[in-house]
C-alpha cells in the first residue's frame, strides 16, 4: 500500500497576543518537504495530538512547542525525530511521563541542538545531534545567478534600540526591570565596529516575521525569502534559519551571536553556531571575530563559509530519504 505523507504547517500559530509568524518555521517544513514524494495532508504542530486523519508518515523536524500539552502525537501518525528542539522554558511541562515513553518508542531522537539532546539523554532517551535539517535545502535552492546583493536580516534582534522601545512602552518597562536598557546602542556599535559605512548604506535591510497568513501563503512567503537569499553576495544575520540555509545553498553568512540573555533563547544555538563565521557579542556588548579578516568587512570582502556542516547535511539526506522509501 502506498505510504501517505503529512507535513508540519504553523498557520494560526503566532507569537503571543501580535499576529506575527518566523518565516523561519515554514522554512523547516520546506526543508522537510524536499524529500516527500507528495505532502497529503498538512498538520499544525500544534494540532500534532488531535490529528485524526489517515495514517500518516511525517518528519518531525520543529521547534517545540507553544502549547506542550498538546504532545505526543496522535498514534496515527508514523514519526521520524530529527532536529528537533525541545525548548528550556517547556521542557518541564513537555517532558511528560507519556511524552518519555513516546520518544523512548522512536528512538533514537535526533536533535538540532546539543542542548535538547543531553536534555533527552538526562531523561533516559537515547538520543544524538543531527543539525538542523535547513542544512539540507541546497538540494533544492541552488545559487545558479549570484549577484551583489547584501542583506542584513534582523541583527541582534533582541537588543532594542530607544526608538523600538519608545514603541513599545510594555517592552520597555521590561528592559527597565531586567536592567537591559543598557543594550540600546549594543547593534549600533557591533555593525559600525565590523562592517564599513559603504556596505552598511548599500545593503538592505530585511525582516524574518511576516503577518500570519493561511499555509499556502505561508510556504510562499518562505519560498521567496529563500530564492532572495540563495544568489545574494552576503548575508548577515542573527536568525538561525536565515544562517543555516544560507550554508546550504552556498551563500556567504556571516552570523552576530548575541543580545540574548534569557537560557530560553540561547539554548537552540548549542552546536549549531559552531557552522558559522561569527560574531560573538559578550555580557558588555563587544563583539569578536571568529574567524580571519583584516579590518572592517566591506562590500568587497571575500568571506569564505566554512564546511563542516556538510557531514550533517549528508547524514540527514540519508535519514530521510531511507524513512520516506520505507
Amino acid at each position: 500500500m502506498k505510504n501517505k505523507f503529512g507535513l508540519i504547517t504553523y498557520e494560526g500559530i503566532t507569537y503571543p497576543k501580535t499576529n506575527i509568524v518566523n518565516v523561519g518555521d515554514y522554512i523547516q517544513s520546506i526543508a522537510a518537504r524536499q524529500f516527500l514524494p507528495q505532502v497529503d495532508t498538512l498538520v499544525s504542530r500544534e494540532g500534532l495530538q488531535s490529528y485524526n486523519g489517515e495514517n500518516i508518515k511525517m518528519i518531525m523536524n520543529a521547534w517545540y512547542m507553544a502549547n506542550p500539552t498538546h504532545f505526543p502525537p496522535s498514534p496515527k501518525i508514523d514519526p521520524l525525530y530529527v532536529s528537533i528542539h525541545i525548548n528550556s522554558r517547556i521542557k518541564d511541562v513537555m517532558l511528560s511521563p507519556e511524552t518519555i515513553a513516546h520518544f523512548k518508542k522512536h528512538e533514537p531522537i535526533g536533535c538540532r541542538d546539543e542542548y535538547t539532546a543531553n536534555l533527552l539523554r538526562d531523561k533516559g532517551v537515547e538520543a544524538y545531534f543531527t543539525a538542523c535539517m535547513t542544512l539540507t535545502l541546497g538540494k533544492t535552492f541552488k545559487r545558479d545567478k549570484p549577484n551583489d546583493e547584501i542583506y542584513i536580516v534582523d541583527p541582534m534582534f533582541d537588543s532594542y534600540t530607544i526608538s523600538e522601545l519608545l514603541k513599545s512602552p510594555v517592552q520597555l518597562l521590561r528592559r527597565i526591570y531586567r536592567r537591559r536598557l543598557k543594550e540600546y546602542n549594543w547593534r549600533e556599535n557591533v555593525l559600525n565596529s565590523f562592517f564599513t559605512k559603504e556596505l552598511l548604506t548599500k545593503a538592505k535591510y530585511i525582516t524574518q516575521l511576516a503577518e500570519d497568513a493561511p499555509s499556502e501563503q505561508g510556504f510562499k512567503i518562505a519560498e521567496d525569502y529563500l530564492n532572495k537569499l540563495r544568489n545574494a553576495k552576503l548575508v548577515i544575520t542573527s536568525r538561525i534559519h536565515c544562517a543555516l540555509p544560507c550554508l546550504a545553498m552556498g551563500v556567504p553568512v556571516i552570523f552576530i551571536q548575541g543580545g540574548f540573555a534569557a537560557k530560553v533563547d540561547n539554548c537552540r544555538f548549542d552546536g549549531i553556531v559552531d557552522f558559522f563565521n561569527r560574531i560573538d557579542v559578550d555580557l558588555s556588548g563587544k563583539g569578536h571575530l571568529s574567524f580571519k579578516h583584516d579590518g572592517k568587512i566591506g562590500i568587497d570582502s571575500k568571506i569564505t563559509n566554512q564546511d563542516s556542516h556538510v557531514t550533517y547535511a549528508k547524514a540527514l539526506e540519508k535519514k530521510v530519504q531511507d524513512f520516506v522509501n520505507q
